[in-house]
């Protein structure tokens, strides 16, 4: 049986997006949790707006259990392009001092949902959301890429 402090951080940070209905997976090359609307695959999730969940460079998120959490966990929103490069779009959330992990994570994928289902669109039944950029008119204030 695995104790609660020996989980991995990316397995509590996926539970918390997916309480919330919000399918998510490892990016181990880059150390974060990719964050991605439910009407996008996780192939395509790179390609289109999606949330970088991160605890930092220094907390290895995949390996790290929750009890080495030193705290800084981040999300960041991307606009995806082919997969290979990313503009920001704007900080997602951002956790206050302190190591709760669980918390953190918590609070983290309700920011994460918030924003997504924010980002979303009226469209006709049948017709792509404005979160995989085919009919949104950009209501962010960050630069243009």
């Amino acid at each position: 049986m695995t104790t609660p402090a020996r989980i991995p951080a990316a397995a509590v940070l996926l539970h918390a997006l997916a309480a919330l209905e919000i399918p998510g997976f490892p990016d181990l090359d880059e150390n974060f949790i990719v964050a991605h609307p439910p009407h996008l695959s996780q192939n395509q999730a790179l390609d289109h707006e999606h949330v970088a969940v991160s605890t930092g460079w220094e907390f290895n998120v995949k390996n790290c259990p929750i009890d080495q959490y030193p705290g800084g966990l981040s999300a960041t929103a991307y606009e995806g392009y082919d997969g290979s490069d990313y503009c920001d779009i704007e900080m997602v959330y951002e956790a206050p001092p302190g190591a709760n992990l669980t918390a953190h994570a918590s609070a983290c994928a309700k920011a994460v949902a918030e924003w997504f289902a924010s980002r979303q669109s009226t469209t006709a039944p049948g017709k792509r959301s404005g979160a995989d950029d085919t009919d949104e008119v950009r209501t962010s204030t960050t630069e243009v890429c």
